[in-house]
């Protein structure tokens, strides 16, 4: 697919067919993620993915927001059959940033980032992810825990030092799949609206 057909086709994606994805594909989609930029090349994203039926059930309970607005699909019957729980690791900028040819930045602590690029770089790495199941035929989903996140740390055993960022699902949609959301009533804004040129 074409560069231009993968990020206009790109959306999130709600329902999908309950049949598995091949080990090896999504491997592949997942391994675009390491092509992201990455500050100092610090390499500090995880990602713990859930693709047995009875794990990704266990999520979508652990993580049950009662809060959920209405109309979406219930994730335990038509969510997408693999998860990809994604993380970035603070410590692996700052350790960065401390070795010789970095530690003139004075980044050896998190709190004198003026950004926090740990954050910055998975949310480029998820959107490779994104796009990749988009160029190879799947649907995905990007979103946030709001329930559920210490109890699935300690399940899933995940270091204290890591920071969850979110959750990429992925799968076959579903034919009945529809757009939901912002993004299926708010109009995208305009280029001319957004780019301003030499100053404001």
């Amino acid at each position: 697919m074409e560069f231009d057909q993968v990020v206009r086709k790109r959306r999130m994606v709600h329902e999908y067919e309950q049949r598995p994805v091949p080990v090896e594909l999504l491997e592949d989609i997942l391994e675009k993620a390491l092509h992201a930029p990455s500050a100092g090349f610090s390499q500090g994203l995880e990602l713990v993915v859930l693709q047995d039926p009875e794990s990704v059930q266990w999520f979508w309970s652990t993580t049950d927001d009662d809060g959920q607005p209405d109309g979406l699909p219930s994730m335990s019957e038509s969510g997408p059959p693999v998860l990809v729980l994604v993380f970035t690791n603070p410590v692996a900028y700052t350790a960065r940033y401390s070795e010789a040819d970095k530690s003139d930045f004075g980044l050896q602590e998190a709190a004198a980032w003026p950004v926090p690029f740990w954050f910055v770089d998975a949310g480029m790495a998820s959107m490779l992810i994104l796009q990749a199941a988009v160029d190879r035929g799947l649907g995905a989903w990007f979103f946030g825990v709001a329930e559920g996140e210490q109890e699935v740390r300690e399940e899933l055993g995940i270091p204290a030092e890591l920071r969850q960022v979110g959750v990429i699902g992925i799968g076959y949609q579903a034919a009945d799949d529809r757009p939901l959301g912002s993004g299926a009533t708010r109009p995208r804004r305009p280029l001319a609206d957004v780019l301003h040129r030499e100053r404001w």
